[in-house]
C-alpha cells in the first residue's frame, strides 16, 4: 500500500538565505545612510567616505563613462547626457529583467538605481559653481553645465538636482523595504512542508 511521507523542512535551507538577504539589506541601509548627506552637499575640502569612494570609483564612474562611449557618435548633447543616462538606465534594465523573472535579486539593482540618481543629482547641483573634481579636469567639459546652459535651465539647477536627489532617496528606501519584505515572504513560504512522496 502506498503511503504519503512528508519530507522534513531543512532549517539550514530556510535560515541561511534569510540571514544572507537581511545582511545584504543591512549593508545597503548603512550605505544609504552614509550617502544621503554626501550626495546632497559635496564639500571639496572633505574626503569621500571610503566605502562610498570605492563604489563611485569602480561602479558609478565606469557606468557613466561607458554611457559617453555609447552615445559618442550622436552629437555633443546626447554625448553629454549619455553618461548620466546610462549610469541610471543600466541598473533600471537589470531591475526590469530581474523583476520579469520574479527574482529576489530585483531590489538590489533598484537600490543602485536610486544611488546613481543621487550621484547624478550631485553633478547637476554642481553645474553652476563647478567645484566637483572631474575625470580629465574641467577642461574636458562639465556635462550638466553644458546641458543646462544649452537648455537655458542653469538657474534652476538646484531644483532639478533636488528632484533627482529625493527621487533617488525614495527609490533606494523602497528597494530596501521591498527586499526585506520579499525575503520575509520567501522565508514564510519555505515553512510549508514539501509535497508528500508516495512509497510502497
Amino acid at each position: 500500500m502506498n503511503m504519503g511521507v512528508i519530507e522534513p523542512i531543512d532549517p539550514v535551507a530556510r535560515y541561511v538565505p534569510l540571514i544572507l538577504r537581511l545582511s545584504l539589506y543591512v549593508f545597503l541601509t548603512y550605505f544609504l545612510i552614509e550617502a544621503i548627506p554626501i550626495f546632497f552637499s559635496y564639500d571639496p575640502n572633505e574626503p569621500w567616505p571610503r566605502l562610498l569612494w570605492i563604489f563611485r570609483t569602480f561602479t558609478f564612474l565606469p557606468l557613466h563613462e561607458g554611457g559617453h562611449l555609447l552615445f559618442i557618435l550622436f552629437g555633443r548633447t546626447l554625448y553629454a547626457l549619455g553618461g548620466s543616462f546610462w549610469q541610471i538606465m543600466f541598473p533600471v534594465l537589470w531591475f526590469a529583467i530581474a523583476l520579469k523573472q520574479k527574482s529576489q535579486v530585483a531590489p538590489f539593482p533598484l537600490f543602485w538605481t536610486g544611488e546613481n540618481m543621487m550621484d547624478v543629482s550631485l553633478y547637476i547641483r554642481d553645474s553652476q559653481d563647478m567645484v566637483l573634481p572631474l575625470l580629465g579636469g574641467h577642461k574636458s567639459g562639465h556635462d550638466w553645465h553644458f546641458l543646462l546652459t544649452k537648455w537655458d535651465l542653469i538657474d534652476s539647477c538646484q531644483e532639478i538636482a533636488d528632484i533627482m536627489y529625493y527621487s533617488g532617496v525614495v527609490i533606494s528606501i523602497v528597494a530596501i523595504i521591498g527586499g526585506i519584505v520579499w525575503a520575509g515572504v520567501a522565508f514564510y513560504k519555505s515553512a510549508t512542508p514539501l509535497a508528500p512522496k508516495m512509497i510502497d
